[in-house]
């Protein structure tokens, strides 16, 4: 009879090590899940999203660059090409875009490996004609290419070609 109590309360011992061992798994499962939602929410709390805008009247015209994304953009590259040229010089680019090139003023900032915040844009280009001229249409979308390479904080990058965002694997 005691041998029998005996296998009997170790047969318990060993329902009750097996149940233990399954809770435990169970609850190593869910960190884990909690773990990959916490982080696919980190990352998507900094994501940016970059988007180059382009306004103009009579004798004004503007290139902004905005972040419409939840985070930081580290702004790679920018590259333009007009006439599909590459663009080195944007002055001779805006006088040649906007067929003239005489300026009442011109602004020129280069956003090449800076940071865009949330919500931010950056006037990239601008140019003021005088008076006595004036900006008859922006042929911009028709005669240009902006290709923009961003990054997070996180480090994933993407690349913006005339609307098309596409992630990337880095800007190089």
């Amino acid at each position: 009879m005691a041998t029998r109590k005996k296998q009997s309360s170790l047969a318990n011992n060993n329902v009750w090590t097996a149940a233990a061992i399954i809770v435990s798994f169970c609850a190593l499962a869910v960190s884990i899940y909690q773990a990959i939602i916490l982080r696919n929410q980190q990352y998507a709390a900094v994501w940016p999203y970059i988007e180059p805008t382009v306004r103009y009247s009579n004798h004004s015209f503007e290139l902004l660059i905005q972040n419409k994304g939840t985070g930081p953009a580290i702004i790679k590259k920018v590259n333009l090409t007009l006439d599909d040229q590459p663009v080195a010089d944007y002055r001779k680019f805006m006088g040649d875009l906007l067929g003239n090139h005489a300026f009442q003023s011109l602004s020129i900032t280069s956003v090449d490996n800076s940071v865009i915040s949330a919500n931010e844009s950056v006037r990239m280009l601008a140019a003021e004609l005088p008076d006595s001229l004036s900006i008859s249409s922006s042929d911009f979308p028709q005669r240009t290419t902006v290709k923009i390479c961003f990054c997070s904080i996180f480090g994933d990058c993407w690349t913006y070609l005339d609307g098309d965002v596409k992630r990337v694997r880095d800007c190089k």
